[in-house]
């Protein structure tokens, strides 16, 4: 593991941006800033991520040109208790910026940057990955929901906030107080890599998708009721991935609609695209959404796709519908005519392909860095010189 070389004070080799990611065991906003970081560094900028749990499957992708810092040296940190190694990380290692994400982790940020003297803080910039307003009162873990209590105050502290939706910057704007100027939709998010695209395959006709964690901001029992509605005009059967506390009512709402022969939990997989490949049509049934990433999966897959209009992603991901029908959240019979319509009528895979290839981890570290630079944040690229130039 990459902590033991913190010697690393000098100008010339101090790492320009560091990443707080709470533990490498987390979902999709560790793993979008695991990517964002690599990223960063395949664009040649000194990148780490301290983490404080660095057990996790998450690990794996962390690329060797990032640095990774373990807070919890082998042991999982608590996240109330974690301020101060991180000042201390900051003063010893001295990067230029901080980047950290979630509402508990961008909490957590200000208040390490805090015990850390105004002339050796680094420059501060939280992403926000929610739908702030939903997340305050729904988010999963509480952690979120209490910092999303203290939001206006910490956001306040941050020399930029980045958000992966419009509809996110608005209420960060609008309802938590924060200066629009200091404000910014990325417009993109560090979702596919190379490695996310197997090799097309052939469609399972009737093959229903859906990716989510199994926890009630999924809404679940909609999709399921919709489903159950699909089943009277057409042939089909569903697959629901992903682990949660959601999975034995979940179980029991299937069993009592009586779909048992119809719908699989296939539980959390390491690597769902295999099987989204095969799908006719991947479905989001979402009460809120920070972004949807899973719709930019299947869609790079080249998979159809019907959402609810959970604010704020897909309704920016779907192009406002142009790209697959969105529907009001928790209504069912709307879903499985959606549904129906998209099996009927698939729109082309190239289609869905091109507006995926908008959400590029290449894209995203060079939408990001380029902030940085525009905001002074990280000083302009050293100028390469001309090949004319060059003695010799």
């Amino acid at each position: 593991m990459q902590t033991q070389d913190h010697g690393r004070n000098g100008e010339a080799d101090r790492s320009e941006v560091c990443f707080l990611v709470r533990a490498l065991a987390g979902g999709g906003a560790q793993r979008d800033a695991v990517l964002l970081a690599n990223g960063l560094a395949g664009q040649g900028l000194a990148t780490t991520i301290a983490t404080l749990d660095a057990e996790g499957p998450l690990r794996g992708l962390v690329d060797s040109r990032v640095r990774l810092i373990d807070l919890g040296r082998g042991k999982r940190r608590r996240l109330a208790l974690a301020a101060p190694a991180i000042a201390r990380l900051l003063r010893w290692e001295r990067p230029r910026v901080l980047v950290a994400s979630e509402a508990s982790g961008n909490a957590l940020a200000v208040a390490a940057t805090r015990l850390v003297p105004p002339a050796e803080r680094p420059r501060l910039v939280l992403r926000e990955v929610a739908s702030p307003l939903a997340a305050r009162r729904h988010d999963p873990h509480w952690q979120n929901r209490l910092g999303y209590l203290v939001a206006p105050f910490v956001y306040a502290r941050a020399d930029l906030v980045v958000t992966v939706s419009e509809g996110a910057r608005a209420e960060l704007v609008a309802r938590f107080g924060q200066d629009p100027a200091r404000v910014v939709n990325l417009g993109t998010n560090a979702v596919l890599t190379d490695l996310d695209r197997p090799a097309p395959c052939t469609r399972e006709p009737g093959l229903v998708v859906n990716v989510a964690r199994l926890s009630p901001e999924k809404d679940h029992e909609t999709l399921l009721l919709a489903f159950a509605s699909l089943l009277r005009t057409h042939p089909a059967r569903l697959v629901i991935v992903g682990g949660g506390r959601e999975r034995k009512r979940i179980g029991e709402t299937i069993a009592l609609l009586g779909l048992s022969d119809r719908v699989t939990l296939a539980g959390f997989l390491a690597d769902p695209a295999p099987l989204v490949a095969r799908a006719a049509l991947f479905v989001s049934a979402s009460r809120y959404e920070g972004l949807g990433n899973a719709l930019i999966e299947a869609m790079a897959l080249g998979v159809p796709v019907v959402a609810t209009d959970a604010p704020h992603g897909p309704r920016e991901i779907l192009l406002g519908g142009r790209l697959g029908a969105l529907v009001p959240v928790g209504d069912a019979e709307a879903l499985a005519d959606a549904m129906a319509a998209a099996l009927d009528a698939p729109l082309p895979a190239q289609v869905l392909r091109a507006r995926a290839a908008d959400f590029t981890v290449e894209r995203a570290a060079l939408r990001f860095a380029g902030l940085l630079r525009e905001r002074g944040l990280l000083p302009p690229p050293l100028a390469r010189p001309h090949p004319e130039s060059v003695d010799g």
